[in-house]
């Protein structure tokens, strides 16, 4: 026992200090809103040893494995796109969404008898949906180009190699031991922070300079909490960064509010959450007008769009942070924005954000994973790295439905971020197809069927 008492002793002493220095230095720098640059260039050292690792991967089991593994085209052999294949979206060339019905090619459908091979179309549909679904994979990990040493993308390359398992137990050690104490720290001091400055903001009178308090305390409550998953983010045109109005931008994980609230202050709305997620919406309205509402109420569905319209017509208020797709998407796709947003009026300023998933996979998988599993997850990731892209503002024109302004937009947004545009529901991942989708192909089908029935019976009277 004195023996393990020496030895604790002897750690503290070597770990504490450094510890604590570190904690005290990132409190000091977050309320003065400046930054040494360690994260990037943490990020930066984080990278030479993947390449590193990589070309060990590639001496061992050469190119060919490894692109099998990960999914990757066996040509691609140059090392100096590595960088550039890893954001890339793996996906097919071509998305099959239904069936090719020739609704436009008039001279077929004239010409052409309905035969029981007709039905081939959409059997060759269901099986290609089967075999490469476009709804399910989207609520999965994103896929990798190399390993990140991270035993949770793979767990067959640890011991491999000495050098690998080096690495690998440096890496290990390092997350654990060392950035998940001083995460944790980070976390649960950035709580009781928040908490305590918009109670305090929440007692001021409204007025100008309430307004601008809650921006400062925001921006530094959110910026120090960044440091808890240690996020490095990069904020292109922010000529374009929304001060009023409607912000929208795809959704990947509930860590999208953390990364916009690091460079802006927004209003936000969404589902009331309870327990942990919860206190960081209760220790937010006390400063500012969020709007929470229950999803399984569809009487309050109403009421949170009449407050949105008035928050939206308010000049005072500030810009109001909307995730339209209603779900989290594994960071490869936009699916299908909810029409709502769009039907309030005003401007529209849609945000792009793109996660590195070689530090971490930002995806929440909230069917499968609680919260608190989820932000474990995130705390021993290397990091949290992302790009956010502020686009031009956008209005709706007067001949514009509101579904058609919310394609616009999501497609603007995916053209940006470098994701598959897919007109799917995300609601999919829990509910079932709706009926009035199948009762469309059903209708078309049925189309094909009566156009072809009346050119036969046109060819017979020809025939009499």
């Amino acid at each position: 026992m004195a023996l393990i008492d020496a030895l604790v002793t002897v750690a503290l002493s070597v770990v504490l200090p450094p510890f604590l220095i570190v904690l005290v230095s990132v409190l000091v720098l977050a309320s003065l809103g400046k930054s040494l640059g360690l994260r990037q260039r943490y990020v930066q050292f984080l990278l030479k040893v993947f390449e590193d690792g990589n070309r060990i991967l590639v001496k061992k089991f050469g190119r060919q494995r490894l692109a099998k593994d990960y999914g990757r085209h066996s040509e691609d052999t140059d090392d100096d796109d590595d960088d550039q294949e890893s954001t890339q979206v793996i996906c097919r060339d071509k998305l099959v969404l239904r069936p090719l019905l020739d609704k436009d090619n008039n001279e077929r459908l004239d010409t052409h008898d309905f035969e029981l091979g007709d039905c081939l179309d959409y059997i060759h549909t269901g099986m290609e949906a089967i075999v490469d679904d476009e709804v399910t994979k989207r609520f999965s990990a994103e896929e990798l180009t190399s390993w990140n040493f991270l035993t949770r993308t793979n767990c067959q390359y640890e011991f491999i190699s000495v050098r690998l398992t080096i690495f690998w137990v440096v890496g290990f050690i390092l997350r654990y031991c060392l950035l998940l104490p001083l995460r944790i720290l980070i976390l649960l001091i950035g709580m009781v922070v928040m908490v305590a400055c918009t109670y305090f903001v929440g007692c001021l009178p409204e007025s100008k300079m309430k307004k601008r308090l809650n921006n400062c305390i925001s921006v530094f409550c959110f910026d120090f909490l960044s440091g808890a998953l240690s996020l490095v983010c990069t904020y292109h045109n922010r000529e374009n960064i929304p001060l009023r109005g409607i912000c929208v931008a795809n959704h990947t994980t509930p860590i999208d509010v953390l990364v916009l609230a690091c460079d802006n202050t927004y209003d936000m709305v969404g589902q009331r959450h309870g327990g942990f997620l919860g206190i960081f919406q209760r220790a937010l309205s006390r400063a500012s007008a969020h709007i929470w509402f229950e999803r399984s109420e569809s009487k309050d569905r109403f009421a949170v769009a009449r407050r949105l319209r008035e928050h939206v017509e308010d000049p005072d208020k500030l810009p109001i942070l909307i995730f339209p797709e209603g779900t989290c998407i594994n960071n490869t796709s936009v699916m299908q924005f909810k029409k709502g947003t769009f039907e309030v009026g005003g401007v529209i300023y849609p945000v792009a954000i793109k996660y590195d998933p070689r530090f971490g996979d930002a995806f929440w998988n909230s069917s499968k994973e609680s919260m608190v599993s989820y932000i474990y997850m995130m705390m021993t990731s290397w990091a949290i790295v992302c790009d956010v892209w502020y686009l031009p503002p956008m209005t709706r024109t007067e001949d514009e439905s509101s579904i058609d302004f919310a394609n616009r937009v999501k497609a603007e947004i995916a053209r940006q971020g470098g994701l598959v545009d897919l007109v799917w529901d995300g609601g999919l991942k829990r509910s079932a197809p709706k009926k009035e989708w199948k009762q469309q192909y059903q209708q078309e089908f049925s189309r094909r069927l009566k156009v072809q029935n009346v050119n036969s019976e046109k060819k017979e009277e020809k025939t009499e």
